[in-house]
């Protein structure tokens, strides 16, 4: 039987926790690249890139057509360099009041993928009191942080929430948001507010099932005004146990 444990992060748990964030924004870049690319102010950007090059810089339009592709190639390039800085600026410029992660036991000699194996998931609590500890290499495959926020002082953040691609639909995800519900609970936070994009409409099935609802949606500059990005404002009331 394989476990994972969702625990509080330790100090020396960042650099596993780093490099598991920036693969998962990265990972999503391709995603946001065809939605940017569809759009029609790229074909427009198309068209005016190739009419200067023939007409102020009289090349051939055999030439011109041939260098369409550097447009989508740059903005590739753009989306990529552009969710790196992100996800850097999501592990290092927020500064969180509270940081879980998923922590997987996997075999020493794996041989199996892990998107085929069951796991148990079980808290540390619930690993201190097994008389017979798991075995393993322990890596880091999820994550999820929740940051106060600057409206309201009974208010949070719920932000970071990531799970390694191969890890996926197993519940991971689910537990790490609960885990987080329950703190906000235990401390005083009666709503927690999370922002997500319409690339990551995947998610949203996880956040109906820990109680989110959409609150509002909005538009975001996306590289640049020429660009909006379709944003939803996600709220849940948690409830707190305090008297």
């Amino acid at each position: 039987m394989y476990f994972i444990v969702i625990r509080n992060q330790r100090d020396n748990d960042t650099p596993q926790v780093s490099e598991l964030v920036r693969k998962a924004y990265t990972s999503n870049t391709s995603n946001i690249f065809w939605g940017t690319l569809l759009k029609e102010t790229t074909f427009q950007i198309i068209v005016i890139f190739t009419a200067l090059l023939f007409i102020f810089f009289q090349l051939p339009i055999l030439n011109c057509l041939l260098s369409v592709p550097l447009i989508p190639l740059i903005i590739y390039v753009y989306i990529y360099a552009s969710v790196t800085m992100k996800s850097a600026q999501i592990m290092y410029d927020k500064k969180p009041i509270a940081v879980w992660v998923a922590e997987a036991y996997e075999p020493y000699f794996q041989e199996k993928d892990p998107a085929s194996c069951w796991y148990q998931i079980i808290t540390d609590g619930d690993l201190n009191g097994m008389e017979e500890k798991p075995q393993g290499r322990k890596r880091i495959i999820g994550t999820v942080a929740v940051m106060q926020h600057s409206q309201h002082p009974e208010w949070a953040w719920l932000y970071r929430v990531v799970v390694d691609q191969r890890y996926r639909r197993k519940g991971v995800a689910l537990e790490l948001v609960k885990t987080a519900q329950e703190w906000c609970k235990n401390n005083k936070i009666n709503r927690l507010e999370l922002a997500m994009s319409e690339y990551n409409e995947g998610a949203r099935q996880l956040f109906d099932k820990t109680g989110f609802e959409t609150k509002q949606l909005y538009h975001k500059k996306h590289f640049s005004k020429a660009y909006m990005l379709q944003m939803y404002l996600l709220t849940a009331e948690v409830r707190p146990t305090f008297s």
